[in-house]
């Protein structure tokens, strides 16, 4: 197929800018005008905004910190109150800065991206401070006793950096600011160690990966039981890498490590691994999804300890280390719950925890130097809980409960699966009231990388959307990370697997009577964009709306842009002969044209995403819309690929989500019946 509109792949030329403002500004004439929609927009900014909601903080020293935004400081600001207030629930804020500020320090439009205490000296922070919200940003030494900036700090121009404390007067950086120094993805293949004082001219270079690789990363793990070490990452595809460690003298050394595990932690001199195939060491197999402990002594590798195998039903979710604990999150058929060992007699013991509440489970935070987590609990239906846990005495005690946004009384979840094409039972949430058919029904789907959905608290969602009566649907396909084997089984040329997974889904509902075609919308974003947008173009009966969100839709093109080149490990190649018939089927843009009819759909991107290129956003739009007017594009200037922006930004997306879901799906019925 000739691609007719690639020229929308050059996104800041007029003509291009211009197409987007048009089509924008249709798609806000007709869902974002009304005074209700005015209405939705102003109670999802107020819940936002709203001073109940639980702060989360990074906890230093008996003083916590937290990113905060209002209507007062809409792009927020960093503030710190002491730990004994916050526990007391009257936290004592005060405000450090405001975000706002750094437009006029940078003259550029910036958003906070992040905030790196170093530990042992908590007061002095790293700023990460993204470009109109993208990947791209800016890193500054920032001083919160002073609350300045620091004089011949630690400064560094915007770009896919890497950048991280060593110690007190030196940082690891992995530079993106120039093109010289990026791979072939668009993210850094250097390694330098900057000392203070030194212009970046003046650091030690210490690593460079061929720039056909991915990225590579450099940081410090802190031992709490043991000594610091120095570590490299270097990626040649997404899940495939080799670790170093970094010895005083600079020398690196290679660890040897499986090139598909991940290095997840470090404590009592030893490295956290988790498996992704199986590893043969001696005479001793590691089973894939595993987590050990290996003894590491100045580059060598030594005994390993088998931590934690899960069943087939199960998968490791995060992994955090204390001062004498490793903490594991896991998932047991898409539920959460927690694993603790302790370092003890020369052995790692298990440790008992306290029972946690079922659904997704989250650690928070982990001061530094003791052995406190905190951990934030819901499901569907039940706002978060923050918890501390102390493991050193075993007790759990409540911190927070975040206020409830809605109704629940008689909604139901229930976990129902289907079976997809090749015999796989595929699990997925439905949440609601009793209905039937005629129920409209959100049905969210993500599928890649590994990552694993959740049952997270629905919110806005329970507030805006069952509570009117209507349904949502969290579809567990293949591709993500809720299950032992789960993220490879719909990996490269198995990918079609998590489309024909939700296709499964879409069926099942219709099959047991919960809903029906016309009144069900299919919505994913990034890779989950991918597949709904794949089922939308394969089956467009199957559905009633699409919500397609800052997707990849060109799987024929997606190596040549943005940061497309990394996820070759995900998808396949392109250019592989092997592979590029099997992209051509899979590609949404490529099969647009092939179905006659195609439902509502509404596709969104930013103009600042420089992570998945808003072309795939802008070409899939341009093209449906040959076929269907009923197509329409949202793509604001800010935001990047996350939404990092203000409450404001955030709540008028959403919003306008809402408004098009009702019109497409639950005000059909309405008209049906006022015509009868």
């Amino acid at each position: 197929m000739q691609d007719v509109y690639r020229d929308l792949e050059a996104i800041d030329t007029p003509e291009v800018r211009r197409f987007v403002a048009e089509a924008h500004a249709e798609t806000q004439g007709r869902f974002a005008s009304s005074a209700r929609y005015q209405a939705l927009r102003d109670d999802i900014a107020v819940q936002l905004r709203d001073e109940r909601q639980i702060p989360f903080c990074q906890e230093h020293r008996a003083r916590m910190y937290h990113f905060h935004q209002s209507a007062e400081y809409p792009k927020g600001v960093y503030r710190v109150c002491s730990a004994a207030s916050y526990r007391a629930g009257m936290p004592d804020w005060q405000v450090l800065f405001s975000v706002a500020d750094f437009d006029e320090i940078l003259g550029d439009d910036v958003y906070l991206d992040g905030v790196s205490h170093y530990v042992e000296q908590p007061l002095r922070v790293l700023l990460s401070l993204s470009v109109a919200g993208g990947d791209a940003a800016y890193t500054l030494e920032f001083d919160l006793g002073s609350g300045s900036l620091v004089e011949g700090g630690f400064h560094f121009p915007p770009g896919k950096n890497h950048i991280a404390w060593r110690d007190e007067n030196s940082v690891w950086v992995c530079p993106a600011w120039d093109e010289r120094q990026l791979s072939v993805s668009g993210y850094p293949c250097e390694v330098w160690l900057l000392q203070r004082g030194q212009a970046f001219s003046e650091g030690l270079p210490v690593y460079r990966m061929a720039p056909e690789g991915v990225m590579v990363n450099a940081w410090r793990y802190l031992d709490g039981q043991g000594a610091p070490i120095d570590l490299i990452e270097s990626a040649s595809g997404f899940f495939t890498k080799e670790y170093l460690q970094v010895l005083a003298d600079g020398q690196t050394i290679a660890l040897g490590l499986p090139d598909d595990c991940d290095v997840v932690g470090y404590l009592a001199g030893q490295l956290l691994v988790q498996l992704r195939s199986s590893w043969q060491r001696a005479n001793r197999i590691y089973p894939a999804g595993s987590l050990l402990a290996v003894k590491l002594n100045k580059g060598v590798l030594g005994e390993a300890h088998l931590l934690f195998e899960p069943s087939e039903m199960q998968a490791i979710e995060s992994v955090e280390t204390t001062k004498r604990f490793i903490v594991a999150g896991i998932l047991d058929k898409v539920s959460g719950k927690l694993m603790a060992w302790k370092w003890q007699d020369g052995v790692w013991q298990p440790q008992a925890v306290p029972e946690l509440p079922h659904g997704a489970l989250e650690i928070t935070d982990q001061p530094w130097g003791g052995d406190v987590l905190y951990l934030a609990a819901s499901d569907f239906v039940t706002p978060l809980t923050l918890f501390a846990l102390d493991l050193q005495v075993n007790e759990l005690s409540v911190l927070r409960r975040q206020p409830k946004q809605f109704d629940a009384s008689g909604i139901a979840v229930q976990q129902f699966w289907a079976k997809s094409a090749d015999g796989v039972e595929v699990p997925y949430f439905h949440v609601g009231r009793p209905g039937g058919r005629h129920t409209p029904t959100l049905v969210y789907v993500y599928g890649g990388f590994g990552v694993a959905e959740l049952p997270h608290y629905l919110g806005s969602i329970g507030r805006h959307w069952l509570a009117e009566g209507h349904a949502f649907v969290l579809a567990n396909v293949r591709g993500g990370g809720e299950f032992k084997y789960w993220h490879r089984a719909a990996q490269g040329r198995n990918k079609h697997k998590s489309v024909g997974d939700l296709l499964a889904v879409l069926r099942d509902l219709a099959e047991r009577g919960l809903s029906s075609p016309p009144h069900i919308a299919v919505q994913g974003g990034s890779n989950g964009g991918l597949v709904s947008a794949s089922v939308f173009v394969r089956e467009p009966y199957s559905m009633g709306a699409l919500v397609c969100e800052v997707p990849l839709t060109d799987m024929l093109g997606y190596t040549r842009l943005s940061a497309g080149a990394s996820w070759i490990d995900e998808y396949g190649d392109p250019q592989d002969e092997a592979m590029r018939d099997y992209l051509a089927d899979l590609s949404p843009y490529h099969q647009l044209g092939k179905q006659n009819h195609y439902p509502p759909a509404l596709i969104t991107t930013s103009l600042s995403d420089d992570r998945v290129h808003p072309a795939h956003a802008l070409k899939f739009y341009a093209r449906l819309r040959e076929y269907s007017p009923q197509s329409w594009l949202y793509a604001p200037e800010q935001g990047g690929h996350t939404g990092n922006g203000t409450q404001d930004e955030t709540a008028a997306e959403m919003a306008l989500v809402l408004s098009f879901l009702r019109e497409c799906l639950s005000e059909k019925d309405r008209k049906s019946a006022e015509m009868k």
